[in-house]
C-alpha cells in the first residue's frame, strides 16, 4: 500500500513539536529503536536489522531463542540442542549483530534449558530449578556474556538481555483480561495446572520467573567476571526484566511482576511493555505518571520502554503519528534512555501499524520516523519527503 499525501501529516506534527517540551540536543535515534519479530514475508534477522539502518536507527530489538527460525520465516523447525551462546553466532545473526550502525540490541532471549522445545515456558515452573538445571542456566547466560565481551570488545556496541511482557506470560497471555474481566479470570483459572507444568496458580508462576530471573542475572554477573579476567571488561551486557501492568493487577489486587518481582531481583535496567499507559486517553501523561510509579516500586530510574504504540493508525494516521510523537518526547524528556516502537513491520491485522507495510513498502509511520530520528525540524521538511518509497 502506497501513501502519497503529506502535507496534511507534516501539519499534524509540526502542531506536536510546537507543544511538545523540549529534549536534548541530542538526536532521538539515540534513544528510539524499532522491534523486529518477525513478518508476513521475513525470511531472516538481518535484513531487518538492515532496515532499522536505512531509516536512521541505532537501536534494534530482536528475539533470540530456540523458535527463532520459526520467528524469522527461514524455516519450520524448533532448534534442536539450542544455547543462547551458539545462537548468536549462527551466520545471519552476526550479520545482524555486526552491523556497524546499530549501537545497542535488546534481546528477548530465551535460554536452551527453560524453552528447550518451542512450547512450553519451564522458567515458570519452581520445581525444574534442580541444582544441575540451575548450574546450566548459569553458565548458558554466562558463556553469552563472555562471547559478546570478546566479539565485540572493539566496538560501542551494549547488549541487554530482556523476555516477554512477564505479566502477560503468568497470566494466560493477557494480564488486562485476567484483572478485569471475570470471565477471561475464571477461564484461565480453571486451565491453569494443564497450561503452566502443573503450577496451581500465578502465584507459583510468578516464583519460578524471580527464580530464573536470578539466575540470569548472576549468569551475566559471571560472564562479566569472566570478561574481566580476560583483560576485556567494562559493561557490555546488561539485564533488563520486561513487565507489562503497572495500575491494573495491582489495583485488583493480584501479583504482579512490577510489585512482586522486580523489587526481589537485582537487575540493570527494568523494561516496561507500556501499551496499559499509551492506551488512554491521554497517552503522554498517563506514561509519565507511570514511570514514576515504576521508579517508585523498582527504585531505579533506568527504565526502558520496550515497546510502545499509541493505539493503532486506522482512518487517521495524523492523529496516531501527533500522539505517539508527544509520547516520545515526553519519555525521553523524562530521562528514557530506549524506547522501543512496535513494530518494524507490520502484521496482517494492521497492515500500515508497523515502520513498513506487509509489502514491504515504507508506511505514514515510517516516513515519520525517518525525520523524526534525526532531531530535524519536520516543519520545515518538504512535503514530498513524506511519501511512501520502497527500500
Amino acid at each position: 500500500m502506497q501513501f502519497t499525501s503529506g502535507r496534511p501529516l507534516q501539519l499534524a506534527a509540526c502542531l506536536s513539536i510546537l507543544a511538545a517540551t523540549s529534549y536534548s540536543q541530542a538526536p532521538p535515534s539515540l534513544n528510539v529503536g524499532f522491534y523486529d519479530w518477525g513478518g508476513t514475508s521475513t525470511k531472516s534477522i538481518s535484513e531487518g536489522v538492515d532496515e532499522i539502518a536505512q531509516i536512521g536507527g541505532h537501536i534494534a530489538r530482536l528475539t533470540i531463542s530456540a523458535r527463532m527460525n520459526v520467528d524469522y520465516g527461514i524455516s519450520s523447525s524448533c532448534i534442536s540442542n539450542f544455547t543462547l551462546a551458539q545462537a548468536v553466532q549462527y551466520p545471519d545473526v552476526m550479520k545482524a549483530l555486526d552491523n556497524p550502525a546499530i549501537s545497542v540490541f535488546i534481546l528477548t532471549a530465551y535460554d536452551g534449558v527453560t524453552f528447550p522445545d518451542c512450547v512450553n515456558h519451564l522458567y515458570l515452573e519452581p520445581t525444574i530449578y534442580t541444582p544441575e538445571r540451575e548450574a546450566e542456566i548459569i553458565r548458558e547466560y554466562s558463556d553469552l556474556t563472555v562471547y559478546l565481551y570478546q566479539a565485540y570488545q572493539h566496538t560501542n556496541k551494549r547488549f541487554i538481555i530482556s523476555n516477554w511482557e512477564s505479566d502477560n506470560d503468568v497470566y494466560c497471555g493477557y494480564s488486562f483480561g485476567y484483572a478485569t474481566d471475570p470471565s477471561f479470570r475464571a477461564s484461565c483459572d480453571a486451565g491453569y495446572p494443564q497450561m503452566y507444568g502443573g503450577n496451581a496458580n500465578a502465584a507459583a508462576s510468578f516464583e519460578g520467573l524471580k527464580h530464573w530471573f536470578r539466575l540470569r542475572q548472576r549468569g551475566i554477573d559471571r560472564g562479566r567476571e569472566r570478561a574481566m579476567a580476560a583483560g576485556i571488561g567494562g559493561m557490555k551486557v546488561y539485564f533488563a526484566p520486561e513487565f507489562c501492568a503497572v495500575r491494573s493487577l495491582h489495583d485488583a489486587g493480584l501479583e504482579s511482576t512490577l510489585y512482586d518481582v522486580v523489587p526481589y531481583v537485582k537487575f540493570d535496567y527494568v523494561s516496561y511493555s507500556s501499551y496499559q499507559s499509551t492506551s488512554m486517553k491521554d497517552p503522554g501523561s498517563a506514561l509519565l505518571q507511570d514511570l514514576r510509579t515504576i521508579q517508585n516500586i523498582a527504585g531505579s530510574n533506568a527504565i526502558i520502554i520496550g515497546e510502545i504504540m499509541t493505539a493503532s493508525p486506522g482512518a487517521d494516521p495524523q492523529t496516531f503519528i501527533q500522539t505517539l510523537h508527544t509520547a516520545l518526547d515526553d519519555a525521553i524528556t523524562w530521562g528514557v534512555p530506549y524506547l522501543i516502537y512496535w513494530s518494524l513491520h507490520s502484521a496482517l491485522e494492521c497492515p500500515i501499524c508497523g515502520v513498513f507495510d506487509i509489502s514491504g513498502n515504507l508506511t505514514q509511520v515510517g516516513a515519520f520516523f525517518e525525520e523524526y530520528l534525526t532531531g530535524a525540524d519536520i516543519c520545515s521538511v518538504e512535503p514530498a519527503r513524506w511519501s511512501a518509497r520502497r527500500h
